[in-house]
């Protein structure tokens, strides 16, 4: 069978295989389309899925080194999504209709000692937000540094000091919830606002460690 008479989802898989697979690997796909001929007709839909499934295993091999060392442009998804979400609440927290700067400006004409004291940790807790939540928009500002000029956070007192900061609201929530019934912060949020920034930081602080040998390639599958 010549590739010329190839049928279209085989050629459309060999195309896209082709499309997918990283430049300094393209003549891999051609070395494939080489084989074709060689093949059984009931054969050539089953090579042809495994040229398809090898050069999606090819370009996930700079996502997945095994030492979280990834391409820029994942990077990039990945900054936006640990900090991103986070650098928008804690603007809301802080700048917000309901935010901190302008709960203070309303309670200041108030006693604060009538007030109840769980209002009083409460608005404690969304103050030391606007203070640890800078985690966010300071990772977010270190991490497209980092995709724009490939300079991770090389600062460790910095890095351990972001990491430390939403630890301790962490645990001045624990208190709040059980010593003076503010309500608990759901866990999506607590991922969001706790969890994504704090991992952020530590691959920042990660990449900034010299790096090992490098990955060998991933072998071809037989198809």
């Amino acid at each position: 069978m010549s590739p010329g008479h190839l049928s279209t989802p085989v050629a459309g898989m060999l195309k896209l295989a082709s499309w997918l697979m990283p430049r300094e690997r393209r003549e891999w796909v051609e070395a494939m389309k080489a084989e074709m001929p060689y093949l059984p007709r009931a054969a050539a839909f089953s090579w042809a899925a495994g040229c398809l499934l090898a050069a999606i295993k090819q370009r996930f091999v700079p996502m997945h080194t095994g030492n979280f060392r990834i391409s820029r442009g994942v990077f990039l998804v990945e900054m936006l999504g640990c900090f991103g979400p986070a650098t928008l609440a804690w603007w809301l927290f802080t700048f917000g209709p309901s935010g901190v700067a302008f709960i203070a400006r309303g309670m200041a004409e108030k006693q604060f000692h009538a007030l109840p004291t769980s209002f009083l940790y409460t608005l404690g807790l969304h103050a030391g937000h606007a203070i640890t939540g800078l985690i966010a928009p300071v990772g977010l500002f270190l991490g497209l540094a980092y995709v724009v000029r490939g300079r991770p956070l090389n600062n460790r007192s910095l890095g351990y000091a972001l990491i430390a900061a939403p630890v301790l609201q962490t645990v001045a929530g624990v208190i709040g919830v059980f010593g003076f019934g503010v309500q608990p912060l759901l866990p999506g949020l607590f991922l969001l606002l706790i969890v994504l920034p704090m991992a952020g930081i530590a691959h920042l602080m990660y990449l900034a460690k010299p790096a090992g040998p490098r990955a060998p390639d991933a072998r071809l599958a037989a198809g």
